[in-house]
């Protein structure tokens, strides 16, 4: 009879439980389904895709009444950045698809013209004239199309540095086996065009391009702030943080930037709705930080000028990349904070929240970099699994979907901070 009682008791708490990771997954996914919408236009440069976002997120600050240090959630900060406004690729009359046959390299100047194609296939770039060749080419109005190389070869390296000097202010077109892009704070004199090298065909002749760059050198961004006052002492503060930017568009692409990192918003933003809820003895920041995908800039400019003084910031926890799990998370800074490693993975030990836990050394990849560099123990975790798409249209929200292990990194951070008060 007792364990029949025991049980009738266990099942309210399982279903209450399970409702309320599901219904924390499915405020995740809709949080990321606007966030990777067209009107975000990837939360870059352009389009001021990177304001939109901004606003949104201190619309979100705002309706879980998180205080804020400015009457907007906003701290403002100065970048440069070259964005590629308009492309256009014609091989042989055929238009290729930004962003998923070619990508234009993110410092590459504006550029206008029609070329024919100068195979350099391996191994003509063993050969000691090809640099000869090649600036003959480019001198007769080809535009080079360079194979796939080893770029550990330093040899190799030396002789696509030498074309690279050859071309100037004139293209040249580098295959690859896949793509990833980035975005660039300066602009070049040449450009260069990154192709898939299984589209590409080694009897093509005839190549038009067509790129419009844009160098801006001084943009306004932001970082988005708020914070729930701690009830005990509220001039201490735990922040916790993950950047919403991403790539922005490149001509007609998109990089809508779903599990990087609007994942991370996702969780930043389901945090700051439980803690909003749930006040701590020390205060709880929520930083979403802009210009990361430039180096790191958000945080940098907020670690140069703090809104929370760095003597009153006990703890940081990063998140970047929070959209899979399946194979468990990585702790940067794990092995230099080892003792607030080793609480994690207590917690994670004791309910089993995900499969395994790594520990990284320091490592500048993500916002919690200056933090730490500035003496702030930090945290930057991210998680594992088999999601592929990474730095390129691909990584939408369509494809990806939040999941179990969602809700069990956000029960292990949660759990963790309570621990810090």
């Amino acid at each position: 009879m007792l364990r029949l009682i025991r049980y009738i008791l266990i099942i309210p708490f399982t279903i209450s439980t399970f409702l309320m990771l599901s219904q924390n997954v499915n405020q995740a996914n809709e949080t990321i389904q606007t966030l990777c919408s067209d009107e975000f236009a990837g939360r870059g440069y352009v389009d001021s895709g990177d304001w939109v976002a901004a606003k949104y997120i201190a619309k979100r600050f705002k309706s879980l009444s998180l205080k804020s240090f400015k009457s907007d959630y906003k701290q403002p900060f100065d970048l440069s950045v070259n964005n590629i406004t308009s492309t256009k690729l014609i091989i042989d009359n055929e238009l290729l698809k930004p962003g998923f046959d070619y990508l234009v390299a993110p410092n590459s100047p504006s550029l206008f013209g029609d070329y024919q194609a100068f195979y350099v296939s391996r191994k003509m770039l063993y050969s000691n004239r090809v640099v000869k060749k090649v600036c003959k080419a480019i001198r007769r109005g080809y535009v080079p199309v360079i194979s796939i190389f080893d770029q550990k070869d330093k040899t190799l390296k030396k002789t696509i540095d030498e074309i690279k000097k050859l071309s100037k202010e004139e293209p040249v077109i580098f295959l690859k086996d896949k793509l990833t892009w980035r975005v660039s704070t300066f602009q070049s004199k040449g450009a260069e065009i990154w192709m898939l090298d299984s589209i590409f065909n080694r009897f093509s002749k005839d190549v038009h391009i067509d790129i419009t760059a844009t160098f801006v050198s001084s943009y306004e961004s932001n970082n988005v702030i708020g914070y729930v006052e701690g009830y005990q002492n509220p001039d201490s503060f735990i922040i916790l943080c993950g950047h919403y930017d991403h790539l922005g568009k490149m001509g007609d692409a998109i990089f809508y930037g779903a599990n990087d990192n609007a994942s991370g918003i996702a969780m930043l933003l389901d945090l700051a709705s439980y803690f909003s809820e749930h006040p701590q003895k020390f205060s709880v920041a929520f930083i979403a930080f802009g210009g990361e995908e430039l180096g790191l800039l958000g945080s940098l400019n907020y670690v140069k000028k703090p809104l929370i003084p760095l003597t009153k910031t006990r703890f940081v926890f990063n998140m970047d990349l929070m959209g899979d799990g399946s194979k468990g998370a990585t702790i940067v800074n794990g092995k230099i904070y080892k003792p607030y490693f080793d609480q994690l993975i207590d917690i994670n030990a004791k309910e089993g929240y995900l499969p395994s836990i790594r520990s990284r050394g320091k490592a500048a990849n993500s916002d919690h970099y200056f933090f730490s560099e500035a003496g702030v123990p930090s945290f930057f975790m991210y998680l594992m699994g088999d999601y592929e798409f990474y730095h390129i249209p691909q990584d939408n929200a369509n494809n990806l979907k939040l999941g179990y292990y969602y809700s069990k990194s956000f029960s292990l951070i949660k759990d963790f901070i309570i621990r810090l008060n």
